[in-house]
């Protein structure tokens, strides 16, 4: 038995018999070697494009939320002030005081105006601006340089002197141009005609007929002003050179012109000049050219001074100064 086992053990292990075909065994089939592959050349690399340059991108902001709305205090409930009643005026127009300022600071008027007309004195017989159409009867006293042609055979001969100068003067002053002022006129300026007799040495007369004017500064009877006057002047009347006898004199027509600085219509202070043509026919009534440059005061006689002044410097020039 125990030799029995190991033959036993290598029966088992040998190997099946294989399995024969009866038939024919086909003829082994060749197998073709594989063909080679050829293996393309590898293509040149293109270089690479140029990357453009990186432009930097700003980030968008952060939109920022806006800050939570917040209610404001509620303020507490005021009554409205009830406006005072105005107080209009009886009767029309309807205006308030208020009313009228507004109205005069629109058109740029005074925000007083004067409530009572002012009187002018003397019954607007001396100038004022509160006057319309005056009437006055002026004179005046002045101190004259005089000048007088010599004889005409002899080169630049001309006789001076010292003299004076009376004149007395009505002028008619119109207003031309009017200033308003609330319900009341003003006059700015006035011009119109005037005439009188002017007086000096040797009882030497002319008469003159021309226009006077004044311009008003202000509106108070004593405002001051600027007064102008200019004439055609006439001699009608002096001493006769032939036998020195107060006599009517012919002379031709000659000028004078004088300007002033006055205070209201009481006076001024004045200066001015006069021409006079020579006559040369007929013989026995020539005349030689003249004239004169004055400074003195004129005013109105109305007041009194200057109509005694006038008449006391007549009297001395008369007396005391003689021409040559």
């Amino acid at each position: 038995m125990i030799l029995l086992a190991p033959v036993l053990a290598a029966m088992s292990l040998q190997a099946p018999p294989v399995q024969r075909p009866t038939g024919v065994a086909p003829a082994p089939v060749a197998t073709p070697a594989p063909a080679p592959v050829a293996t393309p050349a590898p293509a040149p690399v293109a270089p690479a494009p140029a990357t453009p340059e990186a432009v930097p991108v700003t980030p968008a902001p952060t939109p920022i939320s806006p800050a939570p709305a917040v209610a404001p205090p509620v303020a507490p409930a005021v009554a409205p002030a009830i406006p005072a009643p105005t107080v209009e005026k009886p009767g029309p127009p309807f205006y308030t005081d208020a009313d009228m300022q507004a109205l005069r600071s629109r058109y740029g008027l005074e925000a007083d105006p004067p409530k009572v007309e002012r009187k002018p004195k003397f019954r607007c017989w001396i100038a004022d601006p509160a006057c319309g159409f005056v009437v006055e009867l002026n004179a005046t006293s002045a101190y004259a340089h005089r000048l007088r042609q010599g004889s005409v055979d002899m080169p630049n001969d001309v006789n001076r002197w010292n003299s004076a100068r009376i004149q007395y003067d009505i002028w008619l002053s119109i207003p031309t141009v009017v200033e308003t002022r609330g319900k009341y006129r003003f006059t700015r300026l006035s011009l119109g005609p005037k005439g009188g007799i002017i007086a000096s040495d040797s009882r030497d007369l002319w008469g003159n007929l021309g226009l006077a004017g004044r311009y008003w500064f202000g509106r108070k009877a004593f405002a001051p002003n600027i007064e102008f006057s200019a004439a055609l002047a006439f001699k009608i009347a002096g001493r006769n050179r032939l036998n020195d006898q107060f006599d009517n004199v012919r002379g031709p027509m000659g000028f004078t012109a004088d300007i002033g600085f006055g205070i209201g219509g009481y006076g001024a202070i004045v200066i001015g000049g006069q021409f006079d043509a020579a006559l040369s026919q007929p013989v026995d009534e020539q005349t030689s050219a003249a004239g004169m440059f004055f400074l003195g005061f004129r005013g109105n006689i109305l007041w009194g001074a200057p109509a005694a002044l006038a008449v006391a410097t007549h009297a001395v020039t008369t007396r005391s100064v003689s021409a040559p």
